[in-house]
């Protein structure tokens, strides 16, 4: 059933012109991937934000052969295929719009086993930020933090390396397929992250290194994440590019402060100024902020604890409103929802997917909603 759902996920997935919020509404309103691939034009387009042409779309996806490749691949070379309605699907990802479909990992990390945080920064790494990089990898990796980053020249490669000194955990977000590893400088060190970490990618297998993905990368990177620290960054780039996605995302975001005049301080200056980051000078800054401290038990015991104290993920004002409407009501069908709330059906459909993931409310027999 699984394998099957991963087959008909990464055929939809595979067709151009299908993002993966229709995607994700098809499959909410006809139950599985492989009905929507099943279904006749017809059917398609009673689902909610569904006209012909995606329609079409779905009934000319021919990827099945492909998936059938990229199943096999992934089997052969111990690759993790993870859906997005897979329990090992991060969770903290599954809140963002434009969330992947499928994510392909390798390696032992488990996503959700421990609080993530991302380094990033330039690939034009000074001493000094290569320095400040590996006290705060190191002092993170110590806390039992999983360290993500890129495996990029610079900053990514820094915190990288710190972390696997230092025996943590760390998890490199790749811009392309699992089976090539880029810069191919850094294939000895994307080898020791799969027995303490793993590689994480959205791209099948075959995908190269093309400029585009990195920025797309980016928003996986930041949304896996608790926060996002900035060690040096111009004032363009893709560790800019990250950050401000986590701010979008409503993650934490801080900056390490630079000299003025300093090119690779000024993406982080710039950001402390706009108050999209906040300014940290030590990693036990961060640590505090987001309430991640350690207890000891027992005297004699060297083993440390990480309490950590779950964000809270703010209720949107749709959410609200639905939340409103089910607590008066009980259950209600989605057209009683969109006559009640005046919310675009797709909007709806996509919202309500989103709650279900965050336990808000309960889809029941007949497609009926009820707040949990």
């Amino acid at each position: 059933m699984q394998e099957n759902r991963n087959l008909h996920l990464l055929a939809l997935s595979m067709t151009k012109g299908l993002g993966p919020v229709t995607v994700k509404n098809l499959v909410a309103y006809l139950g599985s991937a492989r009905a929507v691939l099943d279904a006749p034009a017809g059917k398609l387009m009673k689902a909610p934000g569904v006209g012909e042409q995606t329609a079409q779309l779905v009934r000319q996806a021919t990827n099945l052969k492909r998936a059938e490749e990229e199943l096999a691949f992934c089997e052969k070379h111990r690759v993790q295929i993870i859906n997005y309605l897979d329990p090992d699907y991060p969770d903290a990802l599954k809140y963002i719009s434009d969330a992947p479909l499928i994510l392909f990992k390798k390696g032992n990390v488990d996503l959700n086993a421990q609080p993530n945080i991302a380094i990033v920064g330039t690939r034009s790494a000074t001493d000094y930020g290569k320095e400040i990089t590996e006290r705060f990898a190191t002092v993170f990796a110590q806390r039992g933090l999983n360290v993500v980053s890129g495996l990029a020249y610079g900053i990514d490669i820094a915190a990288h390396r710190a972390v696997l000194a230092a025996g943590g955990i760390t998890t490199a977000v790749l811009g392309h397929g699992l089976d090539q590893v880029y810069p191919a400088a850094h294939a000895r060190r994307a080898a020791e992250m799969l027995e303490r970490g793993g590689l994480l990618t959205e791209y099948l297998t075959g995908t190269q290194p093309d400029a585009p993905h990195f920025p797309a990368r980016n928003r996986i990177v930041s949304g896996i994440c608790r926060a996002v620290v900035m060690i040096e960054a111009a004032e363009s780039g893709g560790a800019l590019i990250t950050a401000r996605k986590a701010f979008e995302q409503n993650r934490e975001v801080y900056a390490i402060p630079g000299r003025i005049g300093d090119p690779y301080s000024q993406g982080c200056n710039l950001l402390i100024r706009e108050h999209v980051a906040r300014l940290v000078t030590s990693p036990e800054d961060v640590l505090e902020d987001l309430n991640i401290h350690w207890q000891q038990h027992g005297e004699q015991s060297q083993q440390l604890e990480l309490a950590l104290t779950p964000p809270d993920i703010p209720l949107h004002a749709d959410e609200a409103t639905v939340l409103n409407f089910l607590g008066s009501k009980g259950e209600a069908t989605l057209d009683q929802i969109v006559q009640q709330t005046n919310l675009p059906i797709q909007r709806l459909n996509s919202l309500l997917l989103s709650m279900e993931f965050k336990e808000l409310v309960q889809q029941m027999p007949g497609k009926k909603f009820r707040k949990r």
